[in-house]
């Protein structure tokens, strides 16, 4: 039996753009892989829009493996948004993520990011093999 989970974040862009202002690198190496940072500061003036929308995919993304993001579970450069030569997002799991991508039986996933004026979107969905634990979270019962 296979099962579904997804993961949903927003942030405010100018949120992410206050805090890369005010901790640079610090901040850039707390959160991004260097590919992404590469990716992200290569973006000019659009810069703040790309880093706040992989900021807040890695949130959905932790979201749908059912850990969040913190000390005891994964940190945020172990989920890495990238792009295809198309601008496609791409998601690479490493470390605790990919560990866990792995135990709870993942199949597949993909990532959307969206961004509107102030606001950055992104959401996660992932197929996994197994109920895991606790049986199926999203089953529906039968009538």
């Amino acid at each position: 039996m296979e099962r579904i989970t997804c993961g949903i974040d927003t942030i405010r862009i100018s949120r992410i753009a206050d805090v890369y202002n005010r901790k640079g690198e610090q901040f850039l190496n707390r959160v991004y892989t260097p590919s992404e940072q590469a990716l992200c500061l290569g973006k000019g003036k659009n810069r703040g829009m790309s880093l706040a929308a992989r900021f807040a995919a890695k949130e959905a993304v932790s979201k749908a493996l059912g850990t969040g993001i913190g000390p005891e579970g994964i940190r945020f450069e172990q989920i890495e948004i990238l792009a295809d030569s198309s601008g496609r997002p791409l998601l690479r799991l490493h470390d605790r993520a990919l560990r866990r991508f792995v135990e709870m039986g993942g199949i597949s996933s993909d990532v959307s990011l969206s961004h509107d004026g102030d606001i950055a979107t992104a959401m996660c969905v992932m197929l996994f093999k197994n109920p895991g634990p606790g049986g199926l979270r999203n089953e529906v019962p039968e009538s």
